[in-house]
């Protein structure tokens, strides 16, 4: 299983720009089972979906409500869908289907709409066909309130997606005072769990697990914003009761010593 499964909806786009040549025509049992997939998810029927995924991806996800999380943070709705393409290898068959959806875009704070592509793995199995479906979090949660404000400047979570190894947070940093800001949150923030254990954000050249503009320094202007993601080095099945997070340090202009900011406990469902 992969250790860095890129966000849900992150990875939609991404796999939209990697076209499946059309090859052999899906068989009609290979057809049956992708169309009851993707069609159990566009009627919100979680539970039939999980039990189509493949062993290796229903072990990855733990629960059917584990799975629905994911849909559930990015507010994932399928309006349409149809499988345009397939092609067959040793491993197994790749199919790709091409869906109308609508979603929460949790770094623009905005509803959207697209029309992606996804590739979706049919492997054979003892039992029938099952469904390959790579690149999700294995759960996602999209807190509501848990938000502070210090100094003149605002943190707001937005989202947190847990994958084997680490755990992604979303957050919307505002300057709501009259004097410009500094956030360098790369220095010194630290996740911490309900045992007082404490993780690092990760520092890489991937856009996909660093995002350059928070970690070279977000600077704000009075009444500005910027949501951004930071991503922290966790153990492969994190499964913490409680977080809390500490951004730091933040420099407002004119100040003696920058401060930090340190968000409300966030209690997690087991």
């Amino acid at each position: 299983m992969n250790a860095f499964r890129l966000p849900a909806l992150c990875a939609l786009l991404l796999i939209a720009l990697r076209p499946v040549a059309a090859g052999a025509a899906l068989s009609g049992a290979q057809h049956a089972v992708l169309q009851r997939y993707v069609a159990a998810l566009a009627a919100g029927e979680f539970a039939t979906a999980f039990s189509l995924l493949s062993p290796d991806e229903r072990r990855y996800f733990d629960s059917s409500s584990n799975f629905a999380s994911v849909y559930a943070a990015d507010r994932v709705k399928i309006d349409g869908f149809e499988i345009v393409g397939s092609k067959s290898s040793k491993l197994g068959t790749v199919a790709l289907v091409r869906e109308k959806i609508e979603f929460y875009d949790s770094r623009r704070q905005s509803p959207g709409r697209a029309t992606v592509s996804v590739a979706y793995g049919i492997l054979p199995g003892p039992h029938g066909f099952t469904i390959k479906d790579p690149y999700h979090p294995w759960r996602a949660l999209a807190p509501q309130g848990i938000a502070t404000t210090t100094g003149g400047v605002r943190v707001e979570l937005r989202k947190i997606s847990f994958f084997t190894g680490r755990l992604e947070i979303v957050a919307t940093f505002s300057n709501t005072g009259s004097a410009g800001v500094t956030f360098l949150p790369y220095g010194r923030t630290v996740l911490r769990d309900g045992l007082g254990k404490t993780y690092a954000p990760i520092a890489s050249r991937l856009p996909g697990l660093t995002d350059k503009t928070l970690y070279t320094g977000l600077r704000l202007a009075p009444q500005a914003e910027y949501t951004g993601l930071m991503t922290f080095l966790t153990p492969d099945r994190f499964k913490p009761k409680r977080l809390s997070l500490v951004i730091a340090p933040v420099l407002t202009d004119g100040a003696d010593a920058p401060f930090e900011v340190a968000l409300p406990d966030l209690a997690v469902a087991q």
